[in-house]
């Protein structure tokens, strides 16, 4: 094999080095398994600590800084990660449990170091929950290369631990349960009594304001832990049936009994990752990014709005805004509409509207399923949920994220669609979505002040997608002005974009504010004020003198009040006792029922199908309201679908037999079905003038508001023709 003796020699030398450094180490390695193992899980914990606070500040050095300037919240940290470590004395291959233990933390770690790459929040247990959705968006945000390093990095990690479950000795003696309980049991009352003196000692905090300045402070673990543990609303100290009856008589006695002033349409519209770009105070732009955004703040009532949160977590200010709920009040990083709202009713804007009898409508152009809305909307009690399934979307973002401009129509249509009644319409528009991508594109509106190349590219290519989301808002406002009917349109922006923006570089110096604009196209009499995002319902609302449902209620008469702590823990009791308490308030029964939601406001119908007209096993499916989503299933089987246009889809079936069950379906994916349209079974050719009496039925009776009838009718005959 060695042509070369030397070579050959040196070869042999570094094999039976590494060979008796292997033995000598394993050997070492199994004394201290057995004798000193203490040091070895302590070290282990450390060690584990001291990686995750590496990730998670991006640099090596500032982790060892951490270590030096926070020695004692890092060994708090590391207690925990003992605790997790400590259980696997119970078990004879304690290497292995250790490293599997060992990698899930540096795993979390990983994540929280992407996450914080793309948004301010860092990770949290919740977002656990989020994994359907953050595997649907990741190649938004995570480029091939990376993925494939992803998938080298686990499979190496699975392959060190088989290496460890084979190589790595089983310890050598029997366990002893008792002892080693105790054993357990003690390394737990050291850790949490290490955790309480930290918290006796203000090193540590149990309640976290701005999440990631706490996790820079307290470390990853001990918030990430509390994030797991601590969820939903602490009971308050003072919550009883006395308390909860002075708030709802108290609130009581001060409601006005006025008339409702007017019952205007009200259109509440998030955008994503908005903001006026021009509150940065370093930045220049060939031209103003938001001009018509600009001109409406000169016109119309505007002011701060304080968010929950920053750069991601859209549907925590849509919890707020639609239940008037203070997020402070539930667990670090937690996300209502992923935890309780999935299975529980509550007060909501919807249901106080429905008093005055409004219909409520939700639009998105973004998936349905997206932070469990689907489930979520009919629990605060929408009637209508248009999202981008049932949409027809053409432009999408170079981040394919659908345009906001497609929103106009269907706001539109939400408000043509309920001709005896007002509408409440909640939008929440996705252009702005991140990420955004660092290389050099060509955009219109060029930016300076920013050294680093990569931000800089990041922040024209943002601008370019706001720039064009202004351009929308102008559209809207043009139709709006068109109707006849008191409008009232609020705008907002959910968060700041993930772009990295500190409060130094906002002139307002805060990255939880965000501004509002209220446009209507009569006098509403709004005026400029600074509010909370839970207390818009409130403001809006109560200019009408539309004062129903207890929070609404309570908001509007304590919101401006001077002790603000006395409202804030008299709205905690109330959220508490209609989430988690035993409504009180409401004599013990919940008063609110989900709703029947319908996706779409209008029906997905399907009609006939055509295998006529080609020969090559095509199949024409003929029907209306079909989108890019809308799927065709055969005999329960999904067939790659075409879309032509709302009235046509064709599939390539060319087995078609008598007796096959069609059926179509508007999904996102296998396990996220929104809408299944009736199935027709195929009988033969003959029966097509049949199928088109039917279509004319069907179309009579229940496509007959869409304005669609004729066209649908021609585009069918004219195919088969």
């Amino acid at each position: 094999m060695f042509k070369n003796k030397k070579i050959k020699e040196l070869f042999f030398n570094i094999k039976n080095t590494v060979r008796d450094n292997f033995k000598q180490y394993k050997d070492i390695f199994k004394k201290t398994y057995n004798k000193q193992i203490v040091y070895m899980y302590l070290f282990d914990a450390i060690i584990v600590t001291l990686i995750i606070e590496m990730l998670a500040r991006h640099s090596f050095a500032k982790g060892i800084y951490y270590l030096i300037s926070s020695p004692y919240v890092l060994l708090c940290n590391a207690m925990i990660v003992l605790m997790t470590l400590s259980v696997t004395l119970l078990i004879r291959r304690r290497i292995f449990g250790m490293a599997v233990i060992s990698i899930i933390w540096i795993i979390f770690g990983v994540a929280n170091s992407v996450l914080l790459s793309y948004r301010v929040t860092p990770f949290t247990a919740v977002d656990l929950m989020l994994i359907d959705s953050a595997i649907s968006i990741m190649n938004k945000y995570v480029s091939p290369p990376m993925i494939v390093l992803i998938i080298v990095l686990a499979i190496g990690a699975v392959v060190g631990l088989v290496y460890i479950w084979k190589k790595i000795p089983k310890i050598d003696h029997k366990i002893n349960i008792v002892k080693t309980a105790g054993i357990i049991a003690l390394v737990y009352a050291i850790a949490l009594g290490s955790i309480n003196l930290g918290i006796s000692a203000d090193l540590l905090a149990t309640k976290f304001g701005n999440l990631a300045d706490s996790y820079r402070e307290f470390g990853f673990v001990y918030c990430f832990v509390n994030s797991l543990i601590n969820t939903g609303i602490d009971k308050p100290q003072d919550y009883s049936d006395e308390k909860i009856k002075s708030i709802k008589d108290e609130t009581k006695e001060h409601t006005k009994e006025e008339e409702i002033k007017k019952t205007p349409n009200l259109i509440f519209l998030q955008l994503e990752s908005f903001f006026d770009v021009n509150n940065m105070k370093n930045l220049k732009f060939s031209e103003n990014p938001l001009p018509y955004y600009t001109e409406l703040k000169e016109k119309f009532p505007h002011g701060y709005m304080d968010v929950p949160i920053v750069g991601a977590g859209t549907v925590n200010t849509e919890f707020e805004v639609m239940t008037g709920m203070n997020l402070d009040d539930f667990g670090p990083g937690e996300y209502p509409f992923k935890t309780v709202l999935k299975e529980k009713t509550c007060e909501s804007i919807c249901y106080n509207l429905k008093n005055y009898g409004y219909k409520c409508h939700a639009i998105h152009n973004n998936t349905a399923t997206f932070y469990s809305r689907n489930l979520v909307f009919s629990n605060l009690g929408y009637d209508t949920f248009t999202s981008v399934e049932t949409m027809n979307v053409e432009e999408r973002t170079p981040m394919g994220w659908a345009k906001d401009k497609y929103l106009t129509q269907y706001i539109m249509q939400a408000l043509k669609s309920s001709k005896k009644q007002q509408d409440y319409i909640y939008t929440i528009s996705v252009q702005g979505h991140g990420s955004y991508p660092s290389h050099e594109g060509d955009f219109p509106i060029k930016v300076e002040g920013i050294d680093d190349v990569a931000r800089k590219n990041s922040f024209e290519y943002y601008v370019s997608q706001i720039n064009e989301m202004d351009a929308f808002l102008k559209e809207l406002t043009g139709e709006l002005s068109t109707l006849k009917e008191d409008t009232v349109l609020v705008l907002y922006g959910d968060h700041l974009p993930s772009l990295g923006i500190t409060e130094e570089e906002l002139v307002d110096g805060d990255v939880f504010k965000e501004e509002y604009i209220i446009w209507s196209n009569f006098d509403a009499g709004f005026e400029n004020e600074d509010i909370e995002a839970f207390q818009m319902q409130s403001k809006i609302l109560s200019q009408f003198n539309m004062d129903a449902g207890d929070i609404n209620k309570y908001t509007q008469k304590h919101r401006l009040d001077e002790d603000q702590d006395e409202y804030l823990e008299g709205l905690k009791n109330l959220e508490y006792d209609m989430l988690y308490g035993d409504n009180l308030i409401y004599e013990g029964e919940n008063p609110y029922k989900g709703t029947d939601i319908q996706f779409g406001l209008k029906k997905v119908i399907f009609r006939s199908i055509n295998p006529t007209l080609a020969e090559d096993g095509k199949i024409y499916i003929y029907g209306s309201n079909f989108t890019q989503y809308s799927r065709v299933f055969v005999n329960d089987k999904k067939l790659e679908t075409e879309f032509v246009d709302p009235s046509t889809l064709i599939v390539y079936y060319p087995e078609l037999e008598i007796g096959d069950s069609f059926l179509v379906k508007q999904q996102n994916s296998d396990s996220h079905v929104l809408i299944v349209t009736d199935s027709i079974v195929y009988e033969d050719e003959n029966n097509e003038e049949d199928s088109d009496d039917k279509m004319h039925e069907e179309t009579s009776a229940v496509e007959e508001s869409s304005g669609e009838t004729e066209e649908v009718t021609k585009k069918h005959k004219k195919k088969k023709e």
